[in-house]
């Protein structure tokens, strides 16, 4: 009797040892497929994102900026519910300073956008930086062209439900291009000049100022 037992033990455990590697083989391809799995949905997530931010904000740059007397009211309405956080007061103040309606139905404004470009930055599931290139034309009174403006501006939006929500408007001006760049006035003490150069001058002389240059990118606030 227990020369059988001992025969059958080292099967037994033979046997629970496949069960064990059995287990932990299905645990690990469970946990794969569904790491795979949540990959699949968070890449799928920030490409939906991608394309709705996109096109929510190429929709809201055509309300805000497009409006001529009889829409301008509805507009400036519907730019409201789609902004949030500073943006907001700022838009608010914007229009308020400027009588915005008031001055658009007794001018008889048009402001006419057009988008030439718009892309994505950065984004994520939940938040997107759209950079939109816009031309937008005003005329007064049905027949005097007041002016044409190419202008760049930026949406930092968030996700608010199943809505693009507008949190800060960055209008890109000559100005704010000049200010990323870094001007180096003058080499490292330890730079050395490229084959076939001579070292440049420790100082060079200054030029004379270049005549300032208009403003440009900002859109247009049609007042008198």
């Amino acid at each position: 009797m227990g020369g059988v037992m001992a025969d059958k033990k080292p099967g037994t455990d033979k046997g629970r040892l496949g069960l064990i590697v059995l287990t932990v083989l299905v645990v690990a391809a469970l946990a794969a497929t569904a790491f795979l799995g949540y990959r699949y949905i968070e890449g799928r997530s920030v490409e939906d994102a991608r394309e709705s931010s996109l096109a929510a904000a190429r929709d809201y740059a055509n309300t805000m900026f497009g409006y001529n007397a009889e829409n301008v009211s509805d507009h400036i309405d519907q730019s409201m519910s789609v902004l949030t956080g500073p943006a907001k007061p700022e838009y608010t103040k914007l229009i308020t300073e400027n009588n915005l309606a008031a001055e658009v139905r007794k001018q008889q404004v048009v402001s006419e956008v057009t988008i030439q470009d718009a892309g994505v930055v950065t984004n994520t599931a939940d938040t997107s930086n759209v950079l939109i290139f816009m031309n937008q034309s005003v005329t007064r009174g049905q027949k005097e062209l007041v002016s044409i403006n190419p202008s760049r501006l930026t949406f930092n939006m968030e996700l608010q439900g199943d809505r693009w929500m507008i949190n800060n408007i960055e209008v890109i001006t000559d100005d704010t291009f000049r200010s990323k760049l870094e001007v180096v006035e003058s080499l490292p003490p330890d730079a050395k000049p490229l084959p076939g150069q001579s070292p440049a001058p420790s100082q060079a002389p200054s030029a004379p100022p270049a005549a300032p240059a208009p403003e440009s990118g900002a859109p247009a606030v049609p007042v008198p």
